[in-house]
């Protein structure tokens, strides 16, 4: 297997007010030339040493950023103003990192991983995510359960008829 190709770059901080206030981080446009795809663009890498797994994103200008969360910025002891060293890889947009509470549930319920299996790579890694966000393996847990049960009963957000 070829070893993935590593980007870097060095940026401030920058917070971006709208319709919603977002703190990103602007990918410098060689970058971006440079990349093998075009789109959206699924990534694994640092800011200030600190791993990360964000998608690049679209601005109306046409530049391209990442959006840094409040929980990011607090784990890498970063805010708005401060010089980032950015380090990154592109992924497969298609694996999704699965936390292992809900693995274990999947695993254990025949119908929920074939159900599972028929959601898109953005619906499982959203999915995933909110399993993820909460700390404490009972939450986790909990939260895996409770995806499952609303999946299999048509409860989800996206499973509701409109």
């Amino acid at each position: 297997m070829a070893k993935e190709k590593i980007y870097k770059f060095e940026t401030q901080l920058k917070t971006v007010h709208g319709s919603f206030t977002h703190t990103i981080l602007v990918v410098p446009e060689e970058i971006i030339e440079s990349l093998p795809v075009k789109g959206r663009v699924r990534t694994k890498g640092t800011m200030n040493k600190t791993p990360f797994a964000l998608a690049i994103q679209h601005k109306k200008d046409g530049s391209r950023f990442f959006m840094v969360s409040a929980q990011l910025r607090r784990v890498a002891k970063i805010g708005s103003g401060d010089l980032v060293k950015v380090s990154f890889w592109l992924v497969d947009p298609g694996v999704v990192d699965i936390p292992e509470e809900l693995q274990a549930v999947l695993d254990q319920d025949a119908e929920a991983l074939k159900l599972w299996d028929t959601f898109t790579p953005g619906v499982q890694r959203g999915l995933a995510h909110y399993v993820n966000s909460v700390k404490n393996v009972d939450s986790r847990v909990k939260r895996a359960l409770e995806i499952v049960e609303k999946a299999k009963y048509r409860q989800l957000h996206f499973q509701k008829k409109k």
